[in-house]
């Protein structure tokens, strides 16, 4: 079966490669902490969640989506200047950018904010640190808030379609949720390189 070519517009995520995802039937990419994407590509954007948040944004005017992908709320001083994405307030002033600069009227754009888990160990609190910060940002930005899916025990799969705004959302089983936590660790804790690491509606 011949596919269709590779979409080119896929704003803030060029260093990502897009690839076929016979599920969905059509191209997608995979984000990791540290990463966002803004296209009006039909494509679908993934990613897993544990402490995390991911905020998609959507523009129905012009059908124009995002999602980003932070695992901090803001940096409190200028040791990590070399990782900026991995801090929820560089990452969604990033994106939200991306939309201003493609002509979107800030007005028009609507944000189902996924993640924020509660995870095991040193890392418990880090999950309500992320939606508390999240939940202030889109008051303070007047964004307007039309879903989320946050907070619990348990991590999340993501599949969002950025084109028409449809977002999946799964619970992740007990055993891949200690993978993920281990994962979480070596980034938090061992302050592990976001690019070593590995990878609402139900599905």
């Amino acid at each position: 079966m011949k596919h269709p070519l590779v979409p080119i517009s896929l704003l803030g995520s060029q260093h990502l490669e897009a690839y076929w995802r016979e599920k969905w039937n059509c191209y997608g990419v995979s984000i990791k902490q540290g990463d966002y994407c803004v296209t009006d590509q039909p494509i679908v954007i993934t990613t897993v969640l544990g402490s995390c948040i991911s905020v998609c944004v959507y523009d129905k005017s012009t059908g124009y989506g995002g999602m980003n992908h932070f695992m901090l709320p803001k940096k409190s001083d200028d040791k990590d200047m070399y990782r900026p994405f991995r801090y929820g307030l560089f990452s969604m002033e990033q994106m939200i950018n991306q939309f201003l600069k493609q002509g979107v009227s800030k007005e028009h754009l609507e944000a189902k904010v996924i993640g924020g888990a509660k995870m095991m160990g040193k890392l418990s609190n880090i999950g309500q640190l992320n939606i508390d910060f999240i939940m202030q940002y889109l008051s303070d930005e007047k964004l307007r808030l039309i879903a989320q899916d946050i907070g619990g025990e348990q991590g999340r799969k993501l599949a969002f379609f950025p084109n028409t705004g449809r977002l999946l959302v799964s619970k992740i089983a007990q055993i891949e949720n200690n993978k993920l936590l281990e994962s979480e660790s070596k980034v938090f804790l061992k302050d592990e390189p976001i690019g070593a690491q590995h990878g609402v509606e139900l599905f």
